[in-house]
């Protein structure tokens, strides 16, 4: 029988989003029996530590600094942190913001932002700009502390194929571990047909608001598909890079200035997504940089029919299970939106696919998974605590 571990995390730079959804799922799906869990310690500001589950096995340490200013948030990260999961005899340091100071050893790191490594899309942000400063500074960080660490997960195969040859040296351990589904929200329920060409045809496009996310061209398609299919509308919901939004919204003023065919609802609690897929015919999901599409996966698991961009890793996770497009390409959109729309069975066929294939994504896997990598990271040669 192998020894549990005490496993600390390190959550210095997740305060929000993806990053606090991940580390809730993977902890409430955890079973320390199974993953052979003896304790795990979260560090993190005493803000964020709320937003986490409060479990048995579960320790959780708040750190003042981690909510003051950067040097301050820094030396915490670099030295208080580390030396208090000496402390308290940690096994290994999980850092799933994918930044770590090695001051821990042995530690592991999870890539969950392709951006920092797709210099080819930098362009899509005004030079000198906080976007584009923040992925120079996030490249070289993230490669860093990937290639140092004792144990670096990938989400998707594509993405360990496209990262890898960007670090200077090779990562000692490496996984590709998936995130889950919640099975329990994300249910296929009861759809109608596709709709005729002169019937309400519902779209939505879930996702945040970026350059590399396309919303603009996605507006142009359908705003061109609008002749042929009359009551074709689209629903954007998602939080929002500011600049961006302005140009969208200059561009929905000319596209749709009595908004006859296009909302934004925001950014929306994951909760009420199940309840906007289940009133829409078509998923539209335009990303040209994706780590482990999220969305996608949930919608395949509500068996929506989807139309989605043909960059990697979407593919990978979608199989036939999607028609796909040149994100950046209006009229490419146009095609598959037209295509999924008037062959309707086929449609319906490629969700049955979807919701299939989504069965494999859960985060009952994903926390076992996890955690065997961070016990046999653990266990493995590497530098000592000290």
């Amino acid at each position: 029988m192998v020894a549990p571990v005490i496993v600390g995390i390190d959550l210095h730079n997740i305060r929000d989003g993806g990053g606090v959804n991940y580390i809730g799922n993977l902890l409430r799906a955890a079973d320390p029996e199974r993953d052979g869990l003896e304790r795990v310690h979260l560090f993190a500001s005493p803000q964020n530590l709320e937003n986490f589950p409060d479990r048995p096995f579960i320790t959780r340490h708040g750190f003042e600094a981690l909510a003051a200013s950067l040097p301050k948030r820094l030396a915490c990260a670099f030295g208080t942190l580390p030396r208090r999961a000496r402390e308290l005899g940690c096994d290994v340091l999980y850092a799933p913001g994918g930044i770590a100071f090695g001051q821990f050893r042995p530690y592991a790191t999870i890539s969950r932002n392709m951006m920092p490594f797709r210099r080819d899309l930098w362009s899509l942000y005004r030079p000198l700009s906080p976007e584009w400063l923040r992925l120079r500074v996030l490249s070289r960080l993230n490669a860093r502390t990937f290639a140092r660490a004792d144990g670096t997960i990938f989400l998707t195969d594509s993405a360990r194929r496209a990262i890898t040859p960007h670090l200077r040296g090779t990562p000692r351990r490496v996984a590709v571990i998936n995130h889950g589904v919640d099975a329990g929200r994300f249910t296929p329920g009861e759809r109608r047909p596709m709709p005729a060409r002169d019937e309400e045809i519902r779209l939505v496009y879930p996702s945040r608001f970026e350059p590399y996310k396309h919303q603009i061209e996605v507006l142009e398609a359908v705003a061109g598909l609008r002749t042929e299919f009359p009551r074709l509308s689209v629903t954007f919901a998602g939080p929002h890079n500011p600049a961006y939004l302005a140009a969208f919204e200059e561009a929905r003023r000319r596209l749709d200035p009595e908004g006859a065919f296009t909302r934004y609802l925001g950014n929306l609690p994951s909760s009420e997504l199940p309840p906007l897929y289940a009133t829409s015919d078509l998923l539209l999901f335009a990303s040209s940089c994706e780590n482990l599409p999220n969305i996608l996966i949930e919608a395949m698991a509500c068996a929506i029919p989807i139309v989605s961009a043909k960059a990697e890793p979407m593919p990978e996770v979608a199989k036939d299970a999607a028609l796909y497009f040149d994100p950046g390409d209006s009229g490419s959109i146009a095609a598959a939106i037209r295509e999924a729309i008037l062959d309707p069975a086929a449609s319906a066929e490629r969700a049955r696919r979807g919701l299939e294939y989504s069965r494999q994504y859960s985060w009952e896997r994903c926390a076992e998974q996890t955690f065997r990598f961070l016990r046999e990271t653990a266990g493995a040669e590497s530098p000592g605590k000290d």
